[in-house]
């Protein structure tokens, strides 16, 4: 289990989370109160939940244009962990030296762990799986349009065969990532159980599409180990599954976007577009007021996360904890204020967060 820490820890290992009051969430915030998590059970862990307990500072990067200025600033920093976008998938960049950028930052100075960014929940039809003629309906298994505003990420019936032959094939993309020498994924839109799309095709093959991501996670860990045993797995976002112990069994850490800032799609607004921290905020008068021209019109958009609390995340994401899940954050702000409270925020918390620009597409200096 990876340690505890602060306040919440002590209260935990304690046995009165509720005696040990509330979390303050900032100045005019309501506070957050802990919730009581005290009779649940540690899980056991895993070889990748010990590789990640040393970690503290982490680097979230997915521009397919890595330059080699850029690779040089990461292996001369203090990161413990990058996640990178696994390149020579992208189309126009098939030919890009990554098992040379994981090498020279496995020998840093400072070592990194590094993972590779992938998304098993759409297809992007910039990957080099992608076939001409492809849209829509056709093949059925590619669902619909992305709900956020993505351009060519389409969600996905991730159970189908031909999905998984991308991906767990002798020459598919799980194969090529360890080859290259990364230590681990990062699975993106593991809430595509969720999408209306998604859910609709579901209904019409007869499966639960909540029971169908988990068993494809699994896939997907056991493809990896079965070759690397101390191999990482990290799910980001779709917190909700942490109540299934067999999920939580499966991976090794959750990584969780937009708990107190978020920016828009394609990074308009880049970030700072405070989340409502209660559920009686949401989409309240004072809370539309409070927000920025450009945050409001986010909150236009019904999907948006700005109709989720805060605390909606929190308390997903201590239950994991308290399973012994490391969990790391991802927030979306640029202005210093903001950025220097969430990580004071966070790591009271016990959370190895990481704040940045809303396209994950900038270098950001460590936060000590």
């Amino acid at each position: 289990m990876r340690p505890l820490k602060h306040l919440l820890a002590a209260c935990l290992l304690g046995g009165a989370l509720i005696a040990c009051g509330a979390f303050d969430e900032g100045d005019g915030g309501e506070a957050f109160e802990m919730p009581d998590y005290s009779d649940v059970t540690p899980l056991p862990d895993s070889p990748g939940e010990e590789r990640l307990q040393a970690v503290t500072h982490w680097l979230y990067l997915i521009n397919v244009n890595l330059e080699p200025e850029t690779v040089e600033q990461i292996a001369a920093s203090d990161y413990d962990m990058v996640v990178l976008d696994f390149i020579p998938s992208e189309e126009d960049n098939a030919d890009y030296p990554m098992a040379d950028v994981i090498a020279q930052l496995h020998s840093a100075p400072h070592p990194k762990i590094v993972i590779a960014y992938i998304d098993i929940g759409e297809a992007e039809s910039y990957r080099t799986y992608w076939q001409p003629g492809w849209r829509v309906g056709d093949p059925v298994w590619i669902a619909g349009e992305d709900p956020d505003g993505w351009a060519e990420n389409y969600p996905v019936a991730y159970w189908y065969d031909e999905w998984k032959a991308i991906w767990l094939g002798e020459d598919g993309v799980l194969q090529a990532i360890l080859d290259a020498g990364f230590d681990g994924v990062y699975l993106d839109w593991i809430e595509a159980y969720s999408d209306e799309n998604v859910v609709a095709i579901a209904e019409e093959d007869g499966v639960d599409p909540v029971a169908e991501m988990i068993t494809w996670v699994g896939e997907i860990a056991d493809f990896a180990r079965a070759r690397r045993p101390d191999f990482i797995v990290i799910g980001q976002n779709a917190t909700e599954l942490v109540v299934y112990d067999e999920y939580l069994m499966i991976i090794d850490a959750i990584a969780q976007e937009q708990i107190w800032f978020d920016g828009g799609a394609d990074n308009n607004p880049p970030g700072d577009c405070p989340l409502p921290r209660t559920g009686d905020e949401i989409d309240s008068r004072e809370y539309r007021r409070s927000l920025p021209p450009e945050c409001r019109r986010q909150l236009a958009d019904p999907d948006s996360t700005l109709h989720v609390s805060s605390d909606e995340y929190l308390r997903y994401l201590l239950l994991a904890q308290r399973k012994g899940e490391p969990i790391f954050t991802i927030d979306y702000a640029l202005d210093p204020e903001n950025v220097a409270w969430v990580y004071t925020t966070a790591r009271e918390l016990g959370f190895v967060p990481f704040v940045t620009s809303r396209n994950l597409d900038r270098y950001v200096t460590p936060v000590p």
